[in-house]
């Protein structure tokens, strides 16, 4: 986008190591700027130069229709969530032209998707990518790293009113045959790793018709230490993610390379026995300078990325 922001749209290339081995280049745009209104503390974005505390600011209906070339594989998005209800007229708008043209649509989000959105991506089932963010069940931790995002089970049952289904989740999503992956990758050790917490996780999510999971730890920048420490509940937490690592983007802190390594793999194992299509580690975080070598090659746990569009 432009500074005005709310008249042009624009795509730029995404530097994720995903790009190197895709079919084509993956690029990206988002449907406002400004601050992400689920005001996540985690949140890799408000490191951004473009991210501003102020009220986001969505793009003009006119910015998509006005556009002429869609690119051939199109991510949604790198610092905002592209069904946040502020801009889900957008998102069906923008969705309903790139994929008509043939885009390949990776959409990653925590909220929820209108009826007309899924009959949408029902239509164009082999061009589109699904990933839902979600690392606990637990909502007392939920409310406080995601404040304002949709509720675990909304995110995967959807949201119902007077007994009917007014937005929709991954169960909805699967029933019209969208694959699903679920992206459970800000885990925090201490907080979301526990065994008992991964197999509820993982039950519910086979049981909402979940295809694929993805782990990964969460990171934090020297930056981001201070906003961090300051919330009691993730103090055990952050004394744990004690190692300095290399990521796609510089560096950031987490949990020790061998115990993530062995925590991973028991995810897998259990993601495995529970009968999950695909398993993986995000590549961006885990596979920088080999960080995750020694992965036994008989593993359930792919060392690839939940924005490759050939997993299914």
């Amino acid at each position: 986008m432009t500074d005005k922001g709310n008249e042009v749209l624009s795509f730029k290339p995404v530097a994720l190591p995903c790009s190197e081995t895709a079919r084509g280049k993956l690029h990206t745009t988002n449907l406002f700027k400004g601050a992400c209104p689920h005001s996540c503390l985690y949140c890799y974005a408000s490191g951004f130069k473009t991210y501003k505390d102020a009220e986001p600011m969505p793009v003009l209906i006119e910015a998509v229709r006005n556009i002429r070339k869609w690119p051939a594989r199109l991510f949604l998005s790198s610092a905002t969530d592209p069904f946040h209800p502020l801009v889900l007229g957008l998102a069906e708008e923008l969705l309903h032209r790139a994929l008509r043209a043939g885009t390949f649509v990776v959409i990653s989000t925590k909220a929820l998707a209108t009826l007309g959105i899924v009959k949408l991506l029902s239509e164009y089932r082999g061009q589109v990518s699904y990933t839902v963010s979600l690392s606990s069940l637990d909502e007392e931790r939920n409310c406080i790293l995601e404040p304002k995002a949709a509720s675990a089970m909304e995110r995967l049952h959807g949201r119902r009113e007077d007994g009917e289904i007014t937005f929709c989740g991954i169960e909805q999503l699967a029933q019209k045959g969208i694959h699903i992956t679920l992206k459970a990758d800000t885990l925090f050790p201490r907080i979301d790793d526990a065994e008992e917490s991964i197999m509820s996780l993982l039950e519910e999510a086979k049981r909402a018709g979940v295809e694929a999971v993805t782990f990964s730890y969460a990171f934090y920048r020297n930056k981001f230490k201070r906003k961090l420490a300051s919330v009691p509940f993730l103090r055990d937490s952050l004394a744990a993610m004690s190692e300095s690592q290399p990521i796609a983007s510089g560096t950031g802190y987490s949990l020790p390379l061998m115990e993530k390594r062995t925590r991973l793999l028991a995810m897998a194992r259990m993601a495995e026995a529970m009968g999950f299509d695909i398993i993986s580690t995000c590549r961006c975080k885990n596979q920088i300078d080999g960080q995750i070598d020694g992965i036994p090659e008989d593993s359930a746990l792919r060392l690839t990325c939940h924005f490759h569009d050939g997993w299914f």
